[in-house]
């Protein structure tokens, strides 16, 4: 049995109201039923020694941050005869523009003229070429003209005729006078299609006998 003076106490007993209490339990609450949820999604991908996946990384003769002090410079070069992924070598990187464009004369076009490399070549030119060279390669491109961009020199010049595959493409490659590279925007497949096509516009606008049927 309880005692009688006990009895009395807890029957005149009253909670006091605390607002700091209240708020307290109330943001306690809410974090966890916020942040509980959360965490239990999260935990099967939470790894707790995972420290390969954060070391520093870098690319070779580059630099990575760090949140203190400055750059760390990348030193290890890549092993020898590695190749990016879809990259082409271009072996003609001379000291001078002249060298370069010399060597690349000798390069053959290694792509055959075939109707579907044609088209390839067509679709290139149509995209970034079109524009400045125009439909036929004439140089009157539609953003060419006085008040807009100079007009290149037509593609029909018998300077532009008897340059080899391996300089068109080299042009193409590197850039030339106010025409840049077009390396990044076009693969060297696409570029060797291309001067396909420019050889067909050239053989279309001064065509030769045996081009006659009989």
């Amino acid at each position: 049995m309880i005692p009688e003076p006990l009895q009395k106490k807890l029957r005149e007993w009253q909670p006091k109201f605390s607002p700091t209490l209240f708020r307290v339990t109330l943001g306690a609450a809410f974090l966890a039923a916020v942040f509980i949820p959360i965490a239990l999604a999260a935990s099967p991908f939470i790894e707790f020694f995972n420290d390969m996946a954060v070391q520093p990384k870098g690319k070779a003769q580059g630099t990575y941050g760090r949140l203190y002090g400055p750059p760390m410079i990348v030193e290890r070069k890549p092993p020898a005869g590695t190749l990016p992924m879809d990259w082409f070598p271009y072996h003609n990187e001379m000291e001078t523009e002249e060298d370069a464009r010399n060597a690349a004369e000798s390069i053959p076009n290694p792509v055959p003229a075939t109707m579907e490399n044609l088209r390839i070549g067509q679709h290139v030119f149509s995209i970034y070429c079109k524009t400045c060279h125009g439909p036929t390669a004439m140089g009157d491109g539609s953003i060419v003209g006085p008040g807009r961009f100079p007009a290149p020199p037509s593609l029909h010049s018998d300077t532009a005729r008897k340059f080899k595959d391996g300089r068109i493409f080299h042009i193409i490659t590197r850039g030339q006078n106010r025409m840049p590279s077009f390396a990044v925007q076009v693969t060297p497949f696409e570029r060797w299609c291309t001067v396909h096509y420019v050889r067909a516009l050239q053989r279309a606008m001064d065509p030769k006998p045996e081009d006659f049927g009989k």
